[in-house]
């Protein structure tokens, strides 16, 4: 299923970019991804993306996270470019999302 286009006209709303990357997940959320975040940059004509890991990511884990991201921009019509960021932040290290948490896992409460 695609996001009708012209539901994302000029600047996608926070919905798009969520519903994009939620469904672009099913099925390709690798256990070693924390949270995937997501955010457009309208000046710049970019749906950036970012895919947090406990640890640094097996092959497996990117290929997953690169299929998503493949789905998303497939989602934008041009001149919407894509800006995927992979981030290694070992659990229970703090995230740092972007504008929308799309994902984030379970993890149990860490006591600082």
């Amino acid at each position: 299923m695609r996001l009708n286009n012209s539901s994302v006209s000029t600047s996608p709303c926070g919905a798009a970019l969520l519903l994009s990357l939620q469904r672009a997940l099913l099925g390709e959320a690798h256990p070693q991804l924390r949270q995937a975040s997501i955010e457009a940059d309208p000046g710049a004509s970019v749906v950036r993306l970012r895919f947090e890991y406990d640890g640094e990511p097996s092959k497996a884990a990117l290929d997953s996270s690169a299929c998503a991201a493949t789905e998303v921009i497939a989602d934008f019509p041009a001149p919407w470019n894509l800006d995927d960021q992979h981030v290694s932040v070992a659990y229970p290290h703090k995230l740092s999302a972007l504008a929308h948490i799309a994902y984030r896992r379970w993890e149990p409460e860490h006591a600082a």
